[in-house]
């Protein structure tokens, strides 16, 4: 295997966009929607169980295409923003959505009224529909906040040209929007390109890329803050009409915990902020500078591992097959069926992410590699969550809708078993380098996610009042970060702009998305307490936790790993683990300045 960075193949899920296969399946996707329709309008229901078999079967049948259709045509989205064929068809997925997210508005009227008669869980019980009932519940819950049908269809039909829209705008921006970088050569980089250098070893090129970026988005920043302004605005209606108290609330039913769990995860991350900042400030001491600078949070150490794809894929595959074979196994599957695209390029979006498609039983990796450990631990984070797809593919849809809580948390934990097997084989400053980029990296969950959340609870204050103009957003992003990052970075060095580069804001529906990776950190790392606890024997208890993610609220799945989420010592405790990571960083700093 050569060390070129592999592009994805999709062939096996469609041929093209044009093949008779992909059409067939846009052509049967919009064949069961309106099927479904017409099945719900039926007056009479008839018998209540042989009614629910039916729906529930025509339900999962219609999320599993869903799921497929969209997922093929993003990814084709994400490697090539600029092409118009691909958004052309990407809005007519959108558009075959708003009426699913009609029929669905009706699915759940049904279940409502079967439920009012109290017929409905008499047939979920002697039915068989256990696997189901969550799904149910969930369904009844949501009927409540749901507007009427009317109101839902027109709703998302103005979703498309509205916070759909702008979320693709930020998308075009974000993966197309270019420099000068070398006058010699004529060389350009994007803004995702100069994101990169954020890793470079030299600090005079970090903060060249740096300063270049934040002039990028200060030329974008009017744009944008459009865009942001019509999604939390959209956000704060919708929460209105749907009767909720607020865009929070919405996230906590998402994420399927309560207030208690976020308020003790909040209340911790908060408390333990200057365990981070002792970290930045001994990095500042190793790199010889008074106070780190935002450009340098990410800087390498001069130890620091430097990777390339093949050694990654060689690593990865064995530290996975070390905790579980199943694992290891699913890895070297993604790697030699080239289910990753790892290459930086013009049109294609920035971070990382992981998609399933049920119906072909395979998932997608993006991630744009850099040879840095970092990028190391982010084709392990995304192989945890494709692992976890794995795990669950041949469950029925519903049984595979997990909340972002839990989907962090398979990732999370994929990144300490290539961590902590990695630093157990590490001296000296090879040590040091791998405690750093852990330690990095856990500060980015903890430090920079608060302020995040942080951010986004103030903009959502602000927005109820009327519009923001871009310098306010920078103006509550800069705050946000003082708040968080404390005397640990030159506030004259602050990033003002994260509003612009973080996607997550700009997804329609996905409001406070931050405070799921925090939960994804620490569960992860009190999982990986157990395994370190019980050994070889707990891949098997870590693989049924995975399988019930989707069927139970978070407190309840993970009171299955004999943890209870809504007290702030199981907090904590994963704070802790980190803390003595910190002792030891410092202490090594020490011996290394001496």
């Amino acid at each position: 295997m050569s060390d070129t960075l592999p592009l994805w193949d999709l062939t096996t899920v469609f041929p093209s966009m044009e093949s008779n296969k992909y059409k067939a399946e846009r052509n049967r996707f919009i064949s069961e929607i309106e099927e479904f329709e017409s099945f719900l309008k039926i007056d009479n229901l008839g018998d209540p169980k042989t009614w629910l078999t039916e729906a529930l079967d025509r339900h999962d049948r219609i999320t599993d295409l869903h799921e497929e259709l969209e997922s093929y045509i993003y990814t084709q989205f994400s490697t090539n923003t600029t092409d118009p064929a691909i958004l052309k068809e990407l809005n007519k997925i959108e558009a075959d959505v708003v009426q699913l997210k009609s029929t669905g508005t009706l699915f759940c009227d049904r279940l409502a009224e079967l439920n009012e008669e109290g017929k409905l869980f008499p047939a979920v019980e002697s039915g068989g529909f256990e696997s189901h009932r969550f799904f149910i519940e969930e369904s009844l819950e949501e009927q409540k906040h749901q507007m009427s049908r009317e109101e839902e269809s027109l709703a998302a039909e103005l979703s498309m040209s509205g916070a759909d829209a702008w979320a693709r705008l930020q998308e075009s921006v974000s993966s197309t929007v270019s420099t000068l970088w070398d006058e010699g050569t004529g060389e350009t980089k994007t803004v995702i390109e100069l994101r990169a250098l954020a890793y470079h070893k030299e600090r005079d090129v970090r903060k060249n890329a740096f300063e270049k970026e934040i002039s990028l988005w200060k030329q974008m920043e009017t744009p944008l803050a459009y865009a942001l302004n019509g999604i939390k605005g959209t956000s704060l209606t919708l929460c209105k009409r749907r009767g909720w108290e607020s865009p929070l609330d919405i996230s906590l039913r998402s994420a399927r915990i309560s207030r208690e769990t976020l308020d003790a995860l909040i209340g911790v991350m908060t408390d333990n902020l200057p365990v981070f900042r002792k970290y930045l400030k001994a990095k500042a001491e190793l790199m010889g500078v008074e106070k780190l600078a935002f450009y340098d949070i990410f800087a390498p150490m001069e130890a620091a591992t430097e990777m390339g794809f093949d050694e990654v894929r060689t690593f990865i595959i064995d530290k996975f097959s070390a905790f579980s074979p199943r694992m290891g196994a699913y890895a070297k599957k993604a790697f030699d069926s080239n289910w990753l695209d790892t290459k930086p390029r013009e049109g294609k979006v920035g971070g990382a992410y992981c998609t399933s498609f049920p119906l072909t039983g395979e998932s997608r990796i993006l991630c744009n590699f850099d040879g840095s450990y970092d990028a190391l631990t982010t084709v392990a984070h995304e192989l945890g969550h494709g692992y976890h797809h794995e795990i669950l593919k041949d469950e029925k849809a519903v049984a595979r809708q997990y909340p972002m809580t839990l989907a962090e948390t398979a990732s999370i934990f994929a990144e300490n078993v290539v961590f902590n097997q990695a630093v157990s084989q590490a001296k000296g400053a090879e040590k040091l380098a791998l405690i750093e980029d852990f330690l990095k990296s856990a500060t980015q969950v903890i430090v920079d996610i608060l302020s995040r959340f942080i951010f986004e609870e103030s903009v959502f204050e602000k927005r109820k009042e009327g519009e923001l103009s871009a310098d306010e957003f920078s103006a509550l992003m800069i705050e946000a970060q003082k708040k968080t990052y404390g005397d640990a970075i030159l506030e004259s060095e602050l990033h003002p702009y994260m509003w612009a580069v973080k996607g997550h804001y700009y997804i329609p529906g996905l409001d406070f998305y931050n405070f799921p990776y925090a939960f994804g950190q620490l569960f992860g790392m009190g999982l990986y307490g157990q395994y370190e606890e019980k050994g070889s024997s707990f891949a098997a208890d870590y693989d049924e936790l995975l399988l019930h993610t989707g069927t139970a609220p978070a407190e309840k799945v993970t009171t299955r790993a004999g943890f209870d989420i809504t007290k702030r010592d199981f907090w904590q405790r994963g704070i802790d683990t980190i803390a003595g990571h910190v002792e030891t960083f410092v202490q090594l700093v020490k011996e290394e300045t001496k």
